[in-house]
């Protein structure tokens, strides 16, 4: 009997481990909302992803813009003197025009007019050899200009644009252009009319022009270096997309005018008081998404301001 008692194995009953509904509810309750927490997140970080791509596009296209002008506009005034009725640089309705002597590498020559020997101090009307024809004397049995460019005619203090329709070598250290009939080019005075020639005192010499301007058809912001034979610009496109172009003057006073005047009575906007140029554009995305913008491609404004070194120096010199 005590044998079989001591033998007898006493059976402990383990406890049941487990959860319980309660707590399964409540555990799935949970991980439904950091789950759900999570996928709005991921959704809301991949719809601000692509409206950042969306606008990355423009954003490029207006730093591009922003260079692309920085660059030019600073090229103003180079070996080239604002009057108060001939500036080098302006703006008119959506053009910025930027004109410059071009270094290449030595400043461009200057050449004076072919002097006749005659007592008066000025040629008749017109020409030395037609009406839109010019003699010029060579310099050190040379010259610079070729037929399509553009150049500054200096009569005196007065200045005058030509385009260039033929240049041709002449005997005696000599050389011919013929030029455009039109009275303005890029908005500034072209041409003779009325203007006498002096046989001492006027001169010729090439002349850089930049202009920037919207081509509504096209919706692009166009540049061009050159004039074609009617003195319309050769532009090619600089951005896409571009909805619309503004460009002002700033002058020393603090004024802003849409161009520049020394004509007028208002003396804020002379030629000579120009410090700077104000210039916005309207850009719109190459691209667009369902998720951003309704789905429309986003379009934003872009502002830069330039001030051209060479006009700064010209005011502080004043």
């Amino acid at each position: 009997m005590r044998t079989h008692q001591q033998a007898q194995v006493k059976r402990v009953a383990s406890p049941r481990h487990g959860f319980t509904l309660v707590e399964v509810l409540i555990s799935l309750t949970v991980a439904m909302v950091v789950i759900s927490g999570a996928v709005a997140f991921s959704v809301q970080s991949w719809k601000t992803r692509r409206g950042w791509t969306v606008r990355e596009t423009v954003d490029r296209d207006a730093r591009f813009v922003g260079l692309s002008l920085a660059r030019d506009v600073q090229e103003s005034g180079i070996a080239f003197t604002s009057t108060t009725v001939f500036a080098s640089l302006d703006t008119y309705g959506d053009t910025l025009s930027v004109m410059s002597v071009p270094y290449e590498p030595a400043e461009a020559g200057v050449y004076p007019i072919y002097n006749d020997g005659d007592t008066l101090s000025t040629y008749p009307p017109g020409g030395t050899c037609g009406t839109n024809c010019i003699d010029f004397q060579k310099v050190s049995d040379n010259y610079d200009l070729r037929t399509g460019d553009l150049a500054r005619l200096q009569v005196g203090s007065t200045r005058r644009l030509l385009l260039l329709t033929s240049v041709a070598d002449r005997p005696n250290g000599l050389f011919r252009v013929n030029f455009l009939p039109v009275s303005r080019i890029a908005n500034r005075p072209a041409g003779l009319d009325s203007l006498l020639l002096m046989r001492s005192g006027t001169s010729i010499q090439k002349a850089n022009l930049v202009l920037y301007y919207l081509d509504p058809t096209k919706q692009a912001l166009m540049r061009a270096q050159k004039l074609d034979a009617s003195g319309q610009p050769i532009g090619s496109p600089v951005a896409g997309n571009v909805e619309a172009f503004e460009a002002r003057l700033l002058f020393t006073r603090g004024s802003e005018h849409r161009t520049y005047s020394g004509v007028d009575a208002d003396t804020t906007n002379d030629g000579n008081d120009i410090i700077g140029t104000k210039l916005r554009a309207k850009i719109r995305s190459t691209k667009s998404d369902p998720t951003v913008n309704g789905g429309q491609p986003i379009a934003r404004w872009y502002e830069w301001r330039v001030s051209p070194r060479n006009l700064l120096y010209e005011k502080n010199r004043m």
